[in-house]
């Protein structure tokens, strides 16, 4: 007798006794869904839902095996929404009004700052591009100061008499033909009426009255990113996004300049951190 058909029997056997325990997992899972129909409909019906905790396990006599007698309704559960760690979902800290704070920030810091923007305006004394000049103070000693009438000098007389020049300053282009707006240069020049009216319009003070503006603005302009980084990650971060912001060489050579560009970029700042405002549609 062959070794194969030695184990065919035995195989066969192996074989039966897993169909028949197929079809024992088949009749219990059609039982089950039945059970859950039924269930489903008797609790519909204003029999109180049982809980999962609550239903009842029974043991199988045959492999000991437990199984649940039914699943619970789902749908008559109330679902339970992660909550957001990050801190862009959380609502911005109110304001503590402590004593010491100047911009909502350290009063140590705010002077550290401002003492450091201003140094740095005293310490460029280089010329960058022409605009940082036609762009802004120019344009504002245009606005407030006019020819000085000589009879002595006859281009004076000519230009104001003749030609009706009386602004002293000049204009380029693009000012001429009104593709600029004054609101920059209206800045500088409320500065230097100030400094006429009180007879103090030298040409130092021309000069650097306009930068020391401009490196205030710089100074709460970076005071503000640390602010927005305070409250989109931590302090820590924080601390080294300023850090970088006052080691940046090319901010530290540009920051203090009367350039639209700095401008452009100090209102950015102010405007980040502002944004969204109170009652607008994006903090909804």
């Amino acid at each position: 007798m062959g070794v194969s058909q030695r184990l065919l029997p035995g195989y066969l056997s192996v074989c039966a006794r897993r169909r028949t325990a197929t079809a024992k997992l088949r009749e219990r899972k059609r039982s089950v869904r039945n059970f859950n129909f039924l269930w489903s409909r008797t609790g519909a019906a204003g029999e109180p839902q049982r809980t999962s905790k609550q239903m009842p396990m029974e043991r199988e006599g045959s492999d000991g095996r437990l199984f649940f007698r039914g699943l619970q309704n789902r749908s008559h559960e109330k679902m339970k929404l992660r909550k957001r760690k990050s801190a862009l979902y959380l609502s911005p800290p109110k304001s503590t009004g402590r004593r010491g704070a100047l911009l909502g920030e350290n009063i140590y810091l705010v002077l550290f700052t401002i003492a450091l923007r201003i140094s740095n305006c005293f310490l460029v004394q280089t010329s960058f591009v022409p605009d940082e000049y036609w762009q802004s103070l120019e344009v504002a000693h245009h606005m407030v100061f006019k020819y000085p009438f000589n009879i002595e000098n006859i281009d004076e007389c000519y230009s104001t008499l003749v030609l009706n020049i009386t602004n002293y300053g000049s204009l380029t282009w693009e000012w001429t033909e009104r593709l600029r707006g004054y609101t920059y240069p209206l800045i500088f020049a409320s500065i230097y009426k100030i400094l006429h009216l009180l007879g103090k319009d030298s040409v130092q003070l021309l000069i650097w009255i306009p930068r020391l503006a401009q490196a205030l603005l710089s100074a709460i302009a970076d005071l503000r990113l640390y602010s927005l980084m305070k409250q989109l990650e931590n302090q820590q971060v924080a601390r080294w996004v300023f850090f970088c912001q006052l080691c940046s060489w090319f901010t530290w050579y540009c920051c203090t300049r009367t350039l639209t560009n700095t401008m452009e970029t100090v209102l950015t700042m102010i405007a980040l951190f502002y944004y969204p405002l109170e009652g607008s549609k994006s903090m909804n």
